[in-house]
Protein backbone atom coordinates (compact mmCIF):
# COMPACT_ATOMS: atom_id res chain seq x y z
CA UNK A 1 0.00 0.00 0.00
CA UNK A 2 1.63 3.03 -1.34
CA UNK A 3 0.81 6.21 1.40
CA UNK A 4 0.34 10.05 1.01
CA UNK A 5 3.71 11.90 1.63
CA UNK A 6 3.86 14.73 4.02
CA UNK A 7 4.52 17.89 1.53
CA UNK A 8 7.80 20.02 1.29
CA UNK A 9 9.47 22.38 -0.78
CA UNK A 10 11.41 19.57 -2.22
CA UNK A 11 8.64 16.94 -2.42
CA UNK A 12 5.24 19.05 -3.65
CA UNK A 13 2.11 17.01 -3.49
CA UNK A 14 1.04 15.38 -6.50
CA UNK A 15 -2.19 16.01 -7.43
CA UNK A 16 -4.42 13.26 -9.39
CA UNK A 17 -7.55 13.97 -10.96
CA UNK A 18 -10.86 11.49 -12.11
CA UNK A 19 -13.45 13.14 -14.06
CA UNK A 20 -12.45 15.94 -16.51
CA UNK A 21 -16.22 18.15 -16.75
CA UNK A 22 -17.15 20.96 -15.41
CA UNK A 23 -16.21 20.13 -11.69
CA UNK A 24 -12.76 18.78 -12.67
CA UNK A 25 -12.18 21.76 -14.63
CA UNK A 26 -13.37 24.27 -11.23
CA UNK A 27 -10.92 21.76 -9.05
CA UNK A 28 -8.52 22.53 -11.38
CA UNK A 29 -8.84 26.37 -11.10
CA UNK A 30 -9.04 26.18 -7.22
CA UNK A 31 -5.04 24.38 -7.53
CA UNK A 32 -3.95 27.18 -10.62
CA UNK A 33 -5.04 29.96 -8.97
CA UNK A 34 -4.01 28.79 -5.17
CA UNK A 35 -0.47 30.72 -4.80
CA UNK A 36 -2.11 33.91 -6.28
CA UNK A 37 -4.94 33.84 -3.77
CA UNK A 38 -2.81 32.88 -0.56
CA UNK A 39 0.76 33.97 -0.33
CA UNK A 40 2.01 31.62 0.63
CA UNK A 41 -0.17 28.68 0.24
CA UNK A 42 -0.39 25.64 2.57
CA UNK A 43 1.71 23.56 0.66
CA UNK A 44 2.85 23.09 -3.17
CA UNK A 45 1.29 21.52 -5.35
CA UNK A 46 1.65 19.79 -8.73
CA UNK A 47 -1.02 18.66 -11.28
CA UNK A 48 0.38 14.87 -12.16
CA UNK A 49 -2.43 13.27 -13.74
CA UNK A 50 -5.84 13.41 -14.85
CA UNK A 51 -8.34 10.76 -16.19
CA UNK A 52 -10.91 11.08 -18.34
CA UNK A 53 -12.67 9.59 -21.53
CA UNK A 54 -12.61 12.16 -23.76
CA UNK A 55 -9.39 13.07 -25.92
CA UNK A 56 -10.48 16.75 -26.37
CA UNK A 57 -10.66 16.88 -22.47
CA UNK A 58 -7.18 15.35 -21.77
CA UNK A 59 -5.39 17.47 -24.56
CA UNK A 60 -6.68 20.49 -22.49
CA UNK A 61 -6.14 19.13 -19.29
CA UNK A 62 -2.24 18.56 -20.83
CA UNK A 63 -2.34 22.16 -21.79
CA UNK A 64 -3.45 23.50 -18.94
CA UNK A 65 -0.44 21.74 -16.76
CA UNK A 66 -1.04 17.90 -16.17
CA UNK A 67 1.68 15.91 -16.81
CA UNK A 68 -0.16 13.07 -18.45
CA UNK A 69 -3.91 11.47 -18.84
CA UNK A 70 -5.68 7.89 -18.93
CA UNK A 71 -8.53 6.34 -19.40
CA UNK A 72 -8.11 4.41 -16.12
CA UNK A 73 -9.27 5.80 -12.59
CA UNK A 74 -6.46 2.72 -11.07
CA UNK A 75 -3.82 4.73 -13.07
CA UNK A 76 -4.27 7.95 -11.28
CA UNK A 77 -5.00 6.60 -7.45
CA UNK A 78 -2.46 4.14 -7.73
CA UNK A 79 0.41 6.17 -9.09
CA UNK A 80 3.50 6.68 -6.73
CA UNK A 81 3.62 10.52 -7.55
CA UNK A 82 -0.27 10.87 -6.89
CA UNK A 83 -0.72 11.76 -3.11
CA UNK A 84 -4.01 13.82 -3.43
CA UNK A 85 -7.10 12.37 -5.73
CA UNK A 86 -10.06 14.85 -6.76
CA UNK A 87 -13.00 12.79 -7.53
CA UNK A 88 -14.96 14.90 -10.16
CA UNK A 89 -17.22 11.66 -11.42
CA UNK A 90 -20.59 11.51 -11.75
CA UNK A 91 -22.35 10.43 -8.81
CA UNK A 92 -22.70 6.54 -9.22
CA UNK A 93 -19.16 6.59 -10.11
CA UNK A 94 -17.73 8.10 -6.51
CA UNK A 95 -17.68 5.00 -4.27
CA UNK A 96 -15.37 2.57 -6.43
CA UNK A 97 -12.83 5.67 -7.04
CA UNK A 98 -13.23 6.47 -3.07
CA UNK A 99 -12.95 2.74 -1.91
CA UNK A 100 -9.91 2.65 -4.00
CA UNK A 101 -8.39 5.81 -3.01
CA UNK A 102 -8.86 4.81 0.79
CA UNK A 103 -6.48 1.47 0.41
CA UNK A 104 -4.15 3.46 -1.29
CA UNK A 105 -3.70 5.72 1.39
CA UNK A 106 -4.25 8.65 -0.72
CA UNK A 107 -5.73 12.12 0.45
CA UNK A 108 -9.37 12.60 -1.25
CA UNK A 109 -11.27 15.76 -2.18
CA UNK A 110 -14.61 14.31 -3.31
CA UNK A 111 -17.11 16.32 -5.23
CA UNK A 112 -20.73 16.10 -3.74
CA UNK A 113 -22.64 14.18 -2.93
CA UNK A 114 -19.99 12.16 -0.97
CA UNK A 115 -21.93 8.55 -2.61
CA UNK A 116 -24.77 7.90 -4.90
CA UNK A 117 -27.02 5.44 -2.15
CA UNK A 118 -27.42 4.74 1.12
CA UNK A 119 -26.24 1.37 0.68
CA UNK A 120 -22.73 2.78 -0.79
CA UNK A 121 -22.25 5.14 2.18
CA UNK A 122 -22.93 2.57 4.51
CA UNK A 123 -20.22 0.61 2.62
CA UNK A 124 -17.94 3.53 2.87
CA UNK A 125 -18.64 4.28 7.22
CA UNK A 126 -17.44 0.95 7.44
CA UNK A 127 -13.80 1.84 5.33
CA UNK A 128 -13.31 5.42 7.27
CA UNK A 129 -12.41 3.94 10.95
CA UNK A 130 -9.40 2.81 9.28
CA UNK A 131 -8.28 5.95 6.57
CA UNK A 132 -5.40 7.80 8.19
CA UNK A 133 -5.46 10.19 5.46
CA UNK A 134 -7.51 13.57 5.11
CA UNK A 135 -10.80 13.60 3.02
CA UNK A 136 -12.81 16.32 2.46
CA UNK A 137 -16.28 16.68 0.54
CA UNK A 138 -16.49 19.84 -1.81
CA UNK A 139 -19.10 21.98 -0.44
CA UNK A 140 -18.20 25.31 -1.51
CA UNK A 141 -20.78 27.23 -0.42
CA UNK A 142 -19.66 26.91 3.27
CA UNK A 143 -16.56 28.63 2.17
CA UNK A 144 -17.71 32.05 1.65
CA UNK A 145 -16.66 35.22 3.55
CA UNK A 146 -20.83 35.67 3.99
CA UNK A 147 -21.73 32.52 5.00
CA UNK A 148 -18.32 31.82 7.44
CA UNK A 149 -19.99 35.01 9.19
CA UNK A 150 -23.19 33.36 9.69
CA UNK A 151 -21.55 30.39 11.53
CA UNK A 152 -19.43 32.71 13.56
CA UNK A 153 -22.90 34.60 14.70
CA UNK A 154 -24.18 31.36 15.09
CA UNK A 155 -21.31 29.93 17.39
CA UNK A 156 -21.42 33.10 19.31
CA UNK A 157 -24.87 32.77 20.46
CA UNK A 158 -26.20 35.74 18.31
CA UNK A 159 -29.33 33.40 17.47
CA UNK A 160 -30.34 32.40 20.81
CA UNK A 161 -32.57 29.08 20.44
CA UNK A 162 -33.59 28.40 16.77
CA UNK A 163 -37.12 28.74 16.02
CA UNK A 164 -37.59 28.01 12.37
CA UNK A 165 -35.34 28.12 9.79
CA UNK A 166 -35.87 28.16 5.59
CA UNK A 167 -33.37 27.37 2.61
CA UNK A 168 -33.66 26.33 -1.06
CA UNK A 169 -31.52 26.29 -4.09
CA UNK A 170 -33.24 27.00 -7.69
CA UNK A 171 -31.87 27.34 -10.91
CA UNK A 172 -34.40 26.93 -14.31
CA UNK A 173 -32.84 24.63 -16.47
CA UNK A 174 -35.04 21.97 -16.96
CA UNK A 175 -38.70 24.31 -16.86
CA UNK A 176 -38.39 23.62 -20.39
CA UNK A 177 -39.97 20.21 -21.30
CA UNK A 178 -38.09 20.43 -24.48
CA UNK A 179 -34.42 20.90 -22.59
CA UNK A 180 -31.68 17.99 -23.05
CA UNK A 181 -30.28 16.51 -19.94
CA UNK A 182 -27.49 14.27 -18.92
CA UNK A 183 -27.00 11.44 -16.07
CA UNK A 184 -27.96 14.04 -13.43
CA UNK A 185 -31.52 13.07 -14.56
CA UNK A 186 -31.12 9.70 -13.81
CA UNK A 187 -31.54 7.74 -10.51
CA UNK A 188 -29.24 5.04 -11.92
CA UNK A 189 -26.38 7.65 -11.95
CA UNK A 190 -27.23 8.96 -8.64
CA UNK A 191 -29.09 11.98 -10.42
CA UNK A 192 -32.11 13.93 -8.92
CA UNK A 193 -32.46 17.73 -7.67
CA UNK A 194 -32.37 16.17 -3.88
CA UNK A 195 -28.56 14.79 -4.18
CA UNK A 196 -27.67 17.77 -6.62
CA UNK A 197 -28.51 20.80 -5.40
CA UNK A 198 -29.99 19.27 -1.93
CA UNK A 199 -26.48 18.09 -1.19
CA UNK A 200 -25.66 22.07 -0.75
CA UNK A 201 -28.50 23.70 1.42
CA UNK A 202 -29.30 20.80 2.72
CA UNK A 203 -25.49 21.00 4.24
CA UNK A 204 -25.55 24.66 4.67
CA UNK A 205 -28.17 24.23 7.10
CA UNK A 206 -27.36 21.17 8.70
CA UNK A 207 -23.95 23.23 9.33
CA UNK A 208 -25.79 26.19 11.16
CA UNK A 209 -28.36 25.26 12.26
CA UNK A 210 -27.89 21.37 13.82
CA UNK A 211 -29.05 18.02 13.66
CA UNK A 212 -32.36 17.04 12.06
CA UNK A 213 -34.47 14.62 13.64
CA UNK A 214 -36.97 13.75 10.84
CA UNK A 215 -38.05 14.93 7.33
CA UNK A 216 -41.33 14.83 5.29
CA UNK A 217 -41.37 15.86 1.42
CA UNK A 218 -43.08 16.08 -1.57
CA UNK A 219 -41.47 15.70 -5.47
CA UNK A 220 -42.13 16.43 -8.87
CA UNK A 221 -41.05 15.14 -12.59
CA UNK A 222 -41.83 17.79 -14.76
CA UNK A 223 -40.97 16.20 -18.22
CA UNK A 224 -40.61 12.56 -18.11
CA UNK A 225 -39.13 11.95 -21.33
CA UNK A 226 -36.27 14.89 -22.48
CA UNK A 227 -33.57 14.81 -24.86
CA UNK A 228 -30.18 13.14 -24.32
CA UNK A 229 -27.44 15.80 -24.30
CA UNK A 230 -25.07 12.46 -24.06
CA UNK A 231 -26.60 11.21 -27.24
CA UNK A 232 -28.02 13.58 -29.40
CA UNK A 233 -30.73 12.25 -31.34
CA UNK A 234 -32.26 9.69 -28.59
CA UNK A 235 -34.11 10.28 -25.95
CA UNK A 236 -33.95 10.07 -22.12
CA UNK A 237 -36.29 8.44 -19.64
CA UNK A 238 -36.23 11.10 -16.54
CA UNK A 239 -37.13 8.95 -13.14
CA UNK A 240 -35.36 11.24 -10.63
CA UNK A 241 -37.27 14.12 -9.29
CA UNK A 242 -36.84 17.68 -10.77
CA UNK A 243 -38.19 19.91 -8.11
CA UNK A 244 -38.50 18.83 -4.14
CA UNK A 245 -39.84 20.39 -1.07
CA UNK A 246 -39.31 19.05 2.36
CA UNK A 247 -39.83 19.73 5.97
CA UNK A 248 -37.52 19.34 8.37
CA UNK A 249 -37.80 19.08 11.98
CA UNK A 250 -35.14 19.20 14.93
CA UNK A 251 -34.93 17.76 18.04
CA UNK A 252 -35.04 20.48 19.79
CA UNK A 253 -38.91 21.96 18.08
CA UNK A 254 -36.97 24.07 15.41
CA UNK A 255 -38.33 23.30 12.16
CA UNK A 256 -38.01 24.56 8.84
CA UNK A 257 -38.66 24.43 4.86
CA UNK A 258 -36.08 23.34 2.31
CA UNK A 259 -37.35 23.65 -1.45
CA UNK A 260 -34.99 22.22 -4.45
CA UNK A 261 -35.90 22.79 -7.88
CA UNK A 262 -34.50 23.01 -11.55
CA UNK A 263 -37.74 23.62 -12.60
CA UNK A 264 -37.99 27.25 -10.87
CA UNK A 265 -38.75 29.63 -13.85
CA UNK A 266 -36.48 32.72 -14.03
CA UNK A 267 -34.12 31.62 -11.17
CA UNK A 268 -30.41 31.50 -12.58
CA UNK A 269 -28.40 30.09 -9.44
CA UNK A 270 -30.69 30.93 -6.60
CA UNK A 271 -29.55 30.18 -2.88
CA UNK A 272 -31.30 31.24 -0.15
CA UNK A 273 -31.45 30.61 3.84
CA UNK A 274 -33.01 32.37 6.47
CA UNK A 275 -32.87 31.48 9.96
CA UNK A 276 -34.75 33.05 12.69
CA UNK A 277 -33.73 32.92 16.81
CA UNK A 278 -35.09 34.07 19.93
CA UNK A 279 -32.21 36.91 19.82
CA UNK A 280 -31.66 37.98 16.01
CA UNK A 281 -31.94 36.43 13.05
CA UNK A 282 -29.69 36.05 9.42
CA UNK A 283 -29.84 35.65 5.99
CA UNK A 284 -28.37 34.87 2.73
CA UNK A 285 -28.23 35.09 -0.90
CA UNK A 286 -26.32 33.66 -3.48
CA UNK A 287 -27.44 35.98 -6.26
CA UNK A 288 -25.92 39.18 -3.92
CA UNK A 289 -23.23 36.96 -2.04
CA UNK A 290 -20.92 40.01 -0.77
CA UNK A 291 -23.43 40.76 2.41
CA UNK A 292 -25.19 38.50 5.21
CA UNK A 293 -28.16 40.19 6.18
CA UNK A 294 -28.34 39.85 10.13
CA UNK A 295 -31.08 41.30 12.66
CA UNK A 296 -30.30 41.95 16.13
CA UNK A 297 -33.49 41.64 18.05
CA UNK A 298 -32.04 43.42 21.41
CA UNK A 299 -31.33 46.16 19.90
CA UNK A 300 -33.91 48.92 21.56
CA UNK A 301 -37.05 49.38 19.45
CA UNK A 302 -39.28 52.32 19.99
CA UNK A 303 -40.91 55.47 17.99
CA UNK A 304 -40.13 55.59 14.51
CA UNK A 305 -38.96 51.89 14.07
CA UNK A 306 -35.86 52.77 17.44
CA UNK A 307 -32.51 51.05 16.35
CA UNK A 308 -33.91 47.73 15.36
CA UNK A 309 -33.94 47.07 11.57
CA UNK A 310 -32.02 44.43 9.21
CA UNK A 311 -27.62 44.99 8.67
CA UNK A 312 -26.08 44.55 5.45
CA UNK A 313 -22.45 43.47 6.62
CA UNK A 314 -20.11 43.66 3.55
CA UNK A 315 -18.19 40.68 3.76
CA UNK A 316 -17.09 40.79 0.28
CA UNK A 317 -13.72 39.22 0.63
CA UNK A 318 -12.85 39.40 3.68
CA UNK A 319 -11.08 36.50 4.21
CA UNK A 320 -8.23 36.04 7.21
CA UNK A 321 -4.35 36.01 6.20
CA UNK A 322 -3.31 34.65 4.26
CA UNK A 323 -5.94 35.27 1.74
CA UNK A 324 -4.19 38.59 -0.11
CA UNK A 325 -5.24 38.51 -3.52
CA UNK A 326 -7.43 40.37 -5.19
CA UNK A 327 -8.35 42.40 -1.67
CA UNK A 328 -10.42 42.33 0.59
CA UNK A 329 -12.70 45.22 -0.62
CA UNK A 330 -13.27 43.34 -4.02
CA UNK A 331 -16.53 41.84 -5.62
CA UNK A 332 -16.76 37.60 -4.55
CA UNK A 333 -17.52 35.54 -7.55
CA UNK A 334 -18.98 31.69 -7.68
CA UNK A 335 -16.05 30.04 -8.08
CA UNK A 336 -14.35 32.02 -5.47
CA UNK A 337 -15.68 29.65 -2.56
CA UNK A 338 -14.36 26.14 -4.35
CA UNK A 339 -10.42 27.81 -3.78
CA UNK A 340 -11.24 28.56 -0.45
CA UNK A 341 -12.69 25.63 0.32
CA UNK A 342 -9.48 23.50 -1.18
CA UNK A 343 -7.31 26.03 0.31
CA UNK A 344 -9.14 24.32 3.85
CA UNK A 345 -8.12 20.95 2.37
CA UNK A 346 -4.21 21.87 2.00
CA UNK A 347 -4.54 23.76 5.25
CA UNK A 348 -5.54 20.79 7.19
CA UNK A 349 -2.96 18.25 5.24
CA UNK A 350 -0.09 20.57 6.09
CA UNK A 351 -1.23 21.22 9.87
CA UNK A 352 -2.24 17.28 10.15
CA UNK A 353 -5.50 18.56 11.25
CA UNK A 354 -8.89 16.90 10.57
CA UNK A 355 -10.50 18.30 7.43
CA UNK A 356 -14.28 20.17 7.24
CA UNK A 357 -16.42 18.98 5.51
CA UNK A 358 -14.77 15.90 6.05
CA UNK A 359 -15.81 12.38 4.45
CA UNK A 360 -17.21 11.77 7.56
CA UNK A 361 -19.92 14.90 7.75
CA UNK A 362 -20.02 13.70 4.28
CA UNK A 363 -21.71 10.37 5.11
CA UNK A 364 -23.92 12.50 7.63
CA UNK A 365 -25.18 14.43 4.85
CA UNK A 366 -25.88 11.84 2.15
CA UNK A 367 -28.32 10.14 4.88
CA UNK A 368 -30.53 13.25 5.23
CA UNK A 369 -30.53 13.55 1.80
CA UNK A 370 -31.60 9.73 1.11
CA UNK A 371 -34.29 10.23 3.97
CA UNK A 372 -35.35 13.00 2.46
CA UNK A 373 -35.81 11.00 -1.28
CA UNK A 374 -37.30 7.91 1.02
CA UNK A 375 -39.80 9.92 2.35
CA UNK A 376 -40.96 11.59 -1.27
CA UNK A 377 -41.40 7.99 -2.37
CA UNK A 378 -43.46 6.88 0.50
CA UNK A 379 -44.97 10.35 1.99
CA UNK A 380 -44.40 9.81 5.11
CA UNK A 381 -42.14 11.05 8.24
CA UNK A 382 -38.90 9.47 7.93
CA UNK A 383 -36.62 9.52 11.04
CA UNK A 384 -33.00 10.27 10.84
CA UNK A 385 -30.81 6.98 12.33
CA UNK A 386 -29.60 8.22 15.61
CA UNK A 387 -32.35 10.86 16.17
CA UNK A 388 -34.48 9.72 18.81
Amino acid sequence: MSTASRPSAERPLGVGLIGYGFMGRTHTFAHLTMPLYYSPPPVPCVLRAVCTRREASAREALRIGYQRWTTDPGEVIEAEDVDIVHICTPNHLHFDALRRAIAAGKHIYCDKPVTATLEEADALARLLPAYRQKGQVALQYRFFPATLKAKQLVQSGFLGPVTHFRGLYLHSGSADPARAVNWKSTAAAGGGVIRDLGAHIVDLLWWLVGPFQAVTCVDRIWSAQRPDADHPGQMLTVDAEEGAAALARCADGAFGVIEVSKIATGAEDELRFEIHGERGAVRFNLMDPNFLEVYDARRPDGDLGGDRGWQRIACVQKYPRPAAFPGPKFTLGWIRGHVHSLYAFLRAIADDAEPSPSLTEGLHLQRVLEAIRESAASRTWVHLPGSG
